[in-house]
Formats: C-alpha cells, sequence, structure tokens
C-alpha cells in the first residue's frame, strides 16, 4: 500500500465483513523520499528501466506464489484480513505501517543482483540444510520431488510459521544472504519501529505483522526507548 501520504483511503470493499463506507489509513510516515523520487525518474535512464523491469517481474513472481498458495486453500494473508475487520468492528483506526510495496521490491532486485543465487538455493546450502532440520524425511522428500499432497503441503506452511523455526530460517538467510535478508525484513523492521515510535496520539496500540518481523522491530523499538 501506499505509505508515503498519511490520508490516503484504501477501499475495503474486497474486505469481506467490513463495510464499504469503511477506511484504512495510510501512514503514519511523512513523506517517502525514495517513492517521491521514482516519480521523477529520467525516461531515458537505462539502469533505471532495468530496474522497474526487474521489479515488476519480482512483484509478478510472488503474486504468482500467492495464487498458487491459494489454488491450495491457504488464505495468504488471512491473519491481516482478520485484524482489519475485527480492529474496524470495535472502532480503531487502521494504519497500514509496512514501507511502500514498490520500494522494497526494489531493494529486493538490487539484492539479487548482489546475492549468489545458485549458491543460496543449491540443494547443499545451509538454507537447504536449515529447512531440512525442521521437517521430517518422508516431507523433505516429497517436497523436494515436487510430489507433495495437500496435507504434506499443509503440514510444510505450518511447520515454516512456527516462531522458533522462522527465526532459524531468517538468522541463515541472514548469514547466507545479507543484502536480501535487508531488502526482505531488516529494512522493514526499522520502517515500521519508526512508524510505531511516531503514534503518539494513540493510548494503545496493536501492532500485526509477519512473525519474521516481530523480533526485529521489538528490538528497534527498544533501541528508541520502549
Amino acid at each position: 500500500q501506499d505509505t508515503t501520504n498519511p490520508n490516503t483511503a484504501t477501499n475495503t470493499n474486497n474486505i469481506p465483513g467490513i463495510s464499504t463506507s469503511s477506511t484504512i489509513t495510510a501512514g503514519p510516515v511523512e513523506g517517502n523520499p525514495e517513492q517521491e523520487r521514482l516519480k521523477k525518474t529520467n525516461p531515458f535512464d537505462l539502469k533505471e528501466k532495468f530496474m522497474r523491469a526487474g521489479s515488476t517481474l519480482i512483484g509478478n513472481s510472488i503474486k504468482g506464489l500467492y495464487k498458487k498458495l491459494e489454488s491450495e486453500g491457504f488464505n495468504a494473508g488471512e491473519e491481516f484480513v482478520i485484524a482489519v475487520r475485527e480492529g474496524l468492528n470495535v472502532g480503531s483506526t487502521i494504519i497500514l505501517g509496512d514501507r511502500d510495496v514498490e520500494v522494497t521490491l526494489r531493494h529486493i532486485t538490487d539484492a539479487l543482483s548482489k546475492t549468489d543465487l545458485k549458491r543460496l538455493l543449491s540443494a547443499d546450502s545451509e538454507m537447504e540444510k536449515s529447512m531440512g532440520k525442521l521437517m521430517p524425511q518422508n516431507l523433505v522428500d516429497s517436497v523436494s520431488s515436487e510430489q507433495i499432497t495437500k496435507d504434506q503441503f499443509a503440514t510444510y506452511v505450518e511447520t515454516m510459521k512456527a516462531k522458533d523455526n522462522v527465526k532459524l530460517l531468517m538468522a541463515t538467510l541472514k548469514e547466507s544472504a545479507p543484502e536480501l535478508y535487508r531488502a526482505l525484513v531488516s529494512e522493514r523492521d526499522e520502517f515500521m519501529a519508526d512508524g510505531l515510535d511516531r503514534l503518539n496520539q494513540y493510548s494503545l496500540t496493536v501492532a500485526v505483522m509477519g512473525i519474521a518481523h516481530v523480533d526485529g522491530v521489538e528490538n528497534n523499538l527498544k533501541e528508541k526507548g520502549w
């Protein structure tokens, strides 16, 4: 979502259980210099054109992954939909606090150009070893051979979502691909923590985020005196 304008309203028609008259505000960050710079890009800048093309490709790949998950019966982001619905039901103000997706995609594109993907994704990589430690061998074999049943896939997803497992995988990613980790996780941790730190107008704030960001946001807030 566009987090450059704290007064931006988001259409909620596609969220079940939320009135069509409801709005969700984006923010709380006041202005996003990088996003503004993207709008003023020189049309003859070839490097910029390649960067935009790469960002679009990655964005489409992520969308394809979510569609694949949904086709298997998994509602990607369901926790956030529920949080928004319940928050609005009790009259809360909903603020979209993550960094603008276009900025994140650009950073991921740049990070991938600095990452040894062959090493990161190889069968004997540290990431593969970490994932293998979290699952029984029969499930590892099924995932590797792409002959996985729906029930096995459900087990795989739930295993990956466990907090301790997420921490292990993120630690491995940080060590194996620091640039990619920075773009995907730590930069956004800082962004969200900064946004939360600015929400002084509310007596109570409930933050809902992906589990991979919880520790990082918490540590950033502690550094700010929380």
